[in-house]
């Protein structure tokens, strides 16, 4: 009788057990290791011609031909195989188009842009082509995409060309930036001395080898040699030398690493030096380069655990690093059991901690043994990241854990939710069987309605699908009231469905707009690019005119424009995805 009351009491524990998803952390390799794997060579680059392996995967764009019955007087431009214009312009003349791409907040179309600029044909004999290509690595790394630059100049041969220096220079940062501190160190070995008019940064590069391999005497005797010629004291470099040749740690780490004339050029080995120091980065670090510096501020384990929480976020978002590596960090997060065992009392003590915070919801979802209580922590985790813009990550990092909860009555309020959640994961068909199951016990309400809308968006390529489902839930997305989305549905119909066009209500208070006006020279070109059907002209004209400005920003006259052409460009192949971006940064879906 003893042993049968036993086994009641545990098989529903164990039942229980196997139905919660665990996070596989690889536990046999550390959170580093999966960080430099993936930035060092697990993500490769489509383009045929990049032979390296890259950390930055294109989006794929579907090429299937996209029409609207409604708009049958619309040419469909067939993509041809050509030299693109930049053909036609000078090198400078390329290098001031690019100095107008730096700050692109649509990820589609910086994709598009990146697709486009990596597939230039450029023949390296000719001087001006070489200096293009130059302009483009030099983009990229100013955007703070260094391991794009880094892809670019292994892809030929630079051994002849004229930037070789600063190709060289690039390289050894990337290393630097990856922690390939071997590869660096023998790197260094076969490049030019002339590196060292950046600030003596082979002089710098040759110490910390040196240091590294445990030849602290000969790094004193260069650096005293160094010194002697250094125009302008590098005080920075002197203070993490001291850190790593004492040995006997530090007391502040501020006076070892200081913002105030920083030296750009130098940042990679500074953060290099600083990880292996243990000396610990703070945010200003990550503002001075966001995107560059993410990666050494995940890798620095003396940093707080915030900024490189904050670090891993902002390299996800940017396609740095997996799903599985920000889990692998959101779960190294320490929480001892009497913080997790009372989650109100440690939110309110981690307080504006948003990274922390997120981690602790992660945490307290994964230690949750019954699906009913999974579920109320996982909402709870949504709309903690809702609040703070940050969803999509919260929706990615839960993408396994929703697979434990089943579909059943006791889950029906929360149904809507959990079908976003696997629409943003791309897994239409569980989205649906949640929706179709709510709707069957709770009825069509326009919490289903929106769900269902965001599915039959999300489920096809057909413009004139996507306007019929817009004209079907049109008093559902309404319910958004605002000017500029008014606008936005008007300019929608006026392009997509000219047959129900949408009035606007009279306003004679807003007659003015604040939203900037895009110039005339612009707005000429991208309308001449449609009209003489110039793709990749109405591609950097389109982006340029964006460039800094979100599509809410974007006076409606010129959305129209845009709209009209992005209808036509690869034959409406990303129109549907533009919508979805646009609709999510008007905070419709």
């Amino acid at each position: 009788m003893k042993t049968l009351i036993i086994f009641l009491i545990f098989f529903p524990l164990t039942f229980y057990l196997k139905a919660v998803e665990v996070i596989d952390l690889h536990l046999n390799k550390s959170i580093d290791q999966m960080v430099l794997d993936e930035i060092s060579g697990n993500k490769i680059e489509k383009e045929e011609d990049i032979e390296i392996l890259d950390s930055d995967v294109p989006v794929e764009t579907n090429q299937n031909q996209i029409t609207s019955s409604e708009n049958d007087n619309i040419e469909v431009i067939e993509i041809e195989e050509e030299k693109t214009f930049l053909d036609n312009y000078t090198s400078d003349q390329v290098n001031k188009i690019l100095n107008n791409l730096t700050n692109i907040k649509s990820k589609l179309l910086q994709n598009e842009l990146n697709d486009f600029i990596f597939n230039l044909e450029l023949d390296y004999e000719k001087e001006n082509d070489r200096n293009i290509f130059f302009h483009i690595v030099d983009y990229y790394y100013k955007i703070g995409d260094i391991s794009k630059s880094y892809s670019l100049i292994k892809s030929r041969n630079i051994e002849d060309d004229e930037n070789i220096n600063f190709y060289h220079f690039l390289e050894i940062n990337y290393l630097l930036s990856t922690s390939q501190l071997e590869n660096a160190c023998n790197f260094k070995e076969i490049i030019s001395t002339d590196l060292n008019s950046f600030n003596n940064y082979i002089d710098k590069i040759e110490i910390f080898c040196l240091i590294l391999e445990g030849k602290k005497s000969e790094a004193n005797l260069l650096n005293s040699i160094m010194l002697e010629t250094e125009a302008s004291l590098d005080q920075n470099f002197q203070n993490l030398m001291s850190v790593l040749i004492d040995e006997n740690g530090y007391a502040n780490s501020d006076q070892y690493l200081s913002l105030d004339n920083l030296n750009f050029d130098l940042v990679f080995l500074y953060s290099a030096m600083a990880r292996i120091a243990e000396i610990p980065l703070n945010k200003e670090f990550l503002k001075v380069d966001p995107l560059n510096l993410a990666i050494p501020i995940i890798l620095n384990k003396s940093t707080p655990i915030n900024l490189r929480l904050k670090a891993a976020n902002h390299s996800f978002i940017n396609n740095l690093i997996s799903i599985d590596s920000l889990a692998a960090l959101y779960q190294s997060v320490d929480f001892n059991s009497n913080e997790l065992n009372n989650p109100n009392e440690t939110i309110k003590k981690l307080s504006d901690k948003v990274e922390l915070i997120m981690a602790y919801h992660f945490q307290y979802i994964n230690i949750q043994i019954f699906p009913t209580e999974r579920l109320k922590a996982l909402i709870d985790f949504w709309d903690f990241a809702k609040v703070n813009k940050i969803e999509n990550i919260a929706y990615s990092l839960s993408n396994k854990i929703i697979d434990s909860i089943e579909i059943k009555q006791d889950h029906l309020d929360y149904s809507p939710q959990i079908a976003i959640s696997y629409i943003n994961n791309k897994n239409l068909e569980k989205a649906t069987k949640w929706i179709d199951f709510y709707e069957k016990n709770n009825g069509v309400d326009d919490r289903s309605t929106f769900v269902k809308l965001l599915i039959n968006i999300n489920s096809t390529n057909e413009v004139s699908t996507i306007i019929d489902s817009i004209n079907l839930n049109y008093e559902t997305l309404i319910q958004f009231k605002g000017k500029n989305n008014e606008e936005l549905f008007f300019v929608l119909y006026s392009i997509f469905d000219q047959n129900n066009q949408k009035k606007l209500v009279e306003d004679f208070e807003n007659i003015f707009d604040s939203r900037p006006t895009i110039s005339l020279f612009i707005s000429e070109n991208i309308e001449s690019a449609i009209k003489n059907s110039d793709q990749n002209k109405f591609l950097i004209y389109s982006i340029i005119s964006l460039n800094n400005m979100q599509w809410k920003e974007i006076p409606p006259s010129h959305l129209k424009l845009l709209l009209e052409g992005f209808l036509i460009y690869k034959n409406g192949s990303i129109i549907k995805e533009i919508i979805l971006e646009i609709f999510e940064n008007y905070q419709l879906i």
